[in-house]
């Protein structure tokens, strides 16, 4: 299916605005994410020959990539069957059971650092429990870790639980003493995730519109602006919490009091019933208001509803109560780590066809910056890193790579995410680059579980990266993200984001979409879309009374009101070309914000129940570089559905009716006049009109509509 819709959004628009200079490019079935980690994981296991490597590989994106990859010097093996005081050198433990594989990986990484060279880690099948993250350093370059050939070793994120024991009020408990800078983040029965203990409870059908509570206005407050630290609540909504110790609201928020772009997890302070206000730990850009959607965890009282679990710190203990009777072949994971492979330096290293399991949450909070540093594989200054064919599922983000340079990160599958699914950039501060990454036939899903403002891919302060053949899925937010957010410091240049299936973005707030490029950078990123399918962006906001705007709904005419493109710049991102993809069933198709000199030619937009096309200087207003030219949107096959579908509106009030221009599109369906919306009004009709008031107020050239007007 995928190759199919690859096929049509490659070729259609070639072929009906060719455009000289682009050649039409077709993702080979050989790209497709599954197929490309099941051929990474027979190509690089420890058994593989360079022959086997190289003939699985050819015909892929990653031939020739990956086919220079020299021979080890040493293997050494590790098994859950192993002891860590046997050579490592056997796969198998022989019979007297005097030497066999090592059990740990630390042991086999050391065992390597003394031998010198390079060498391999071999990964036996089975399950390993990690007490701490895996830290790698330049004595390890060029180290490759590796699954052995068919064989699934799989990592979990802390240790597995045993002892359960039932109580009489029907819970469970079982013995868990923990370092005291370390904690239980989630719970994982035979590798299901259970819900923190909660109120209100989560939804049991899933749906990301119940399940929630919604802040009050804040009597006293005379500044919305102290939102960052504090929120009321109505009367009645909250049960009796005792001491506040260990509790945590989860509640949608943003930069803006009101604004409902991300979510974070707050500690809370103190809960004042008098004034009905719970103080919490806050930041000076996470602001919550009247309306703000939220949840709370953490507390003993909260623990009522089957699957829940509460982790009692003081005594050691963790308290579950079970959907069904705990067995003694019931595998219970506490996720304790949000790092499982931490490498700092080690250029050239290689991870594959490994599982990573069972972690902790944390991950990409506004609160503790430092999250953003997390990640199950953590990179910092570590270039010519490697990461193939492996799985990432339940843990805080998948993959972090900070300032390290010629990343490939191919055919790994990422999913159910509490924050992001892979992030390229930096370290703030420092600044450094993470130029030429390569993120190729990965396939991610369910990401933003607990924070809302991430991606699937989310990248910044790299030059030349190359984003294609991913299929991302089920995001809270984007699908992928990227730009520089801060300035000069985090800029990014020669982007290509190209040969993408990205289904489902924005699931859970309400301004985002499946492709976002930001340029605070403000210059010519240089940058394309291409070639992407895109289906399924939504929206989710909700009102101060707790109700929630329709699925797909958008209205220009009022505000606040929810807003989502399946691909837009913002943020001054100039000099990006938009081209050859095809969208459908989103709300927004493409939107420009802010920027210059941006081309949007050669897509197929249908099905949408918002505008094909919104452009606004909003986040550009008064910024008119010298390099400036006008955006153009030429060349587009565009399918109104509904008879009060917008072509097109733009709000450009300070940039002016030059910020715009329209050019040798076809539109076909449901158009009239006012299927165009222009501010300021250049047309003699109004703020609306239609295709021939555009063209004679001198906005449009040579475009169509079929059937006519």
């Amino acid at each position: 299916m995928r190759l199919r819709f690859t096929l049509i959004l490659s070729i259609l628009p070639a072929t009906l605005f060719p455009q000289p200079g682009n050649p039409i490019s077709v993702r080979a079935d050989a790209d497709a994410p599954d197929l490309m980690q099941r051929t990474i994981r027979e190509a690089t296991c420890a058994e593989a020959s360079a022959a086997t490597l190289s003939a699985k590989l050819n015909g892929t994106s990653l031939s020739g990539i990956l086919a220079s990859t020299s021979a080890a010097q040493a293997i050494f093996y590790v098994s859950p069957d192993g002891e860590d005081i046997w050579s490592g050198l056997l796969a198998r433990a022989n019979p007297q059971r005097t030497d066999g594989p090592f059990a740990s990986i630390e042991r086999a990484r050391d065992a390597a650092r003394a031998k010198g060279g390079q060498s391999t880690i071999a990964m036996g099948n089975g399950d390993y429990y990690l007490a701490q993250p895996i830290v790698f350093d330049s004595r390890d370059a060029g180290l490759i870790i590796t699954a052995r050939c068919n064989e699934t070793p799989v990592l979990h994120g802390g240790p597995l639980v045993r002892s359960w024991a039932p109580q009489a009020d029907g819970r469970w408990t079982a013995p868990l003493r923990l370092p005291p800078d370390e904690a239980v983040g989630d719970l994982f029965v035979n590798g299901i995730l259970q819900p923190r203990a909660r109120f209100p409870n989560a939804p049991l059908d899933g749906d990301p519109r119940k399940g929630w509570l919604f802040a009050a206005k804040c009597e006293q407050d005379t500044d919305i602006w102290q939102g960052n630290t504090h929120f009321c609540f109505r009367a009645g909504d909250l049960p009796t919490l005792g001491d506040p110790a260990g509790l945590v609201v989860h509640i949608v928020g943003g930069f803006q009091p009101g604004s409902q772009w991300g979510s974070d997890t707050l500690p809370v302070v103190s809960v004042d019933a008098a004034t009905r206000t719970v103080h919490t730990k806050g930041t000076s850009y996470f602001f919550t208001a009247e309306g703000s959607r939220y949840f709370l965890t953490g507390a003993a009282a909260l623990l009522d509803a089957p699957g829940e679990w509460w982790y009692d710190a003081v005594a050691g203990q963790l308290n579950y109560i079970s959907t069904d009777r705990l067995s003694s072949s019931s595998a219970v994971v506490a996720g304790v780590l949000p790092t499982f492979f931490k490498l700092e330096g080690s250029d050239g290293m290689v991870v594959s066809g490994l599982q990573f399991r069972d972690g902790a949450p944390q991950g990409s909070g506004k609160f503790y910056t430092d999250t953003r540093g997390f990640g199950a594989i953590r990179l910092e200054r570590a270039d010519r890193v490697r990461l193939l064919g492996n799985v990432m599922e339940n843990v805080g983000v998948g993959i972090h790579v900070s300032e390290s340079e010629d990343v490939l990160i191919a055919g790994n599958v990422i999913g159910d995410v509490a924050g992001n699914g892979i992030y390229i950039g930096t370290t703030y501060g420092s600044f450094g680059k993470s130029n030429g990454a390569r993120i190729l036939s990965n396939h991610i899903h369910d990401i933003g579980k607990v924070y809302f403002e991430t991606a699937g891919i989310w990248f910044q302060a790299t030059d030349s990266i190359r984003i294609a053949h991913n299929l991302v899925e089920n995001t809270a937010q984007f699908g992928i993200a990227g730009g520089s957010l801060w300035g000069a410091q985090d800029a990014v240049h020669d982007a290509v984001i190209e040969h993408n299936e990205i289904r489902n973005a924005n699931q859970q707030t309400a301004d985002g979409g499946a492709i976002k490029l930001m340029g605070e950078q403000a210059d010519l990123m240089n940058s394309s879309i291409r070639y992407n399918l895109v289906t399924g962006t939504g929206q989710l906001m909700n009102r101060v009374d707790g109700t929630f705007w329709p699925s797909g709904y958008e209205n220009i005419n009022e505000w606040p009101t929810p807003i989502s493109w399946a691909i837009y710049t913002d943020g001054k991102a100039s000099g990006v070309r938009i081209e050859g993809n095809t969208l459908s069933d989103n709300v927004s198709a493409i939107g420009i914000n802010g920027g210059w000199s941006n081309l949007v030619t050669g897509n197929v937009i249908t099905h949408g129940s918002g505008a094909a096309f919104r452009v606004d200087d909003g986040t550009g207003r008064g910024w008119r570089p010298p390099w400036a030219r006008h955006n153009r949107i030429e060349s587009n096959i565009v399918s109104i559905d509904s008879s009060n579908g917008l072509a097109a509106y733009v709000y450009a009030p300070d940039h002016g009716p030059g910020y715009v221009q329209f050019a040798r599109n076809r539109y076909i369906g449901n158009l009239n006049d006012k299927s165009f919306r222009i501010h300021p009004r250049i047309m003699r009709s109004g703020e609306f009109g239609s295709l021939r008031d555009l063209q004679k107020a001198g906005a449009d050239t040579g475009s169509v509509v079929a059937p006519p007007e």
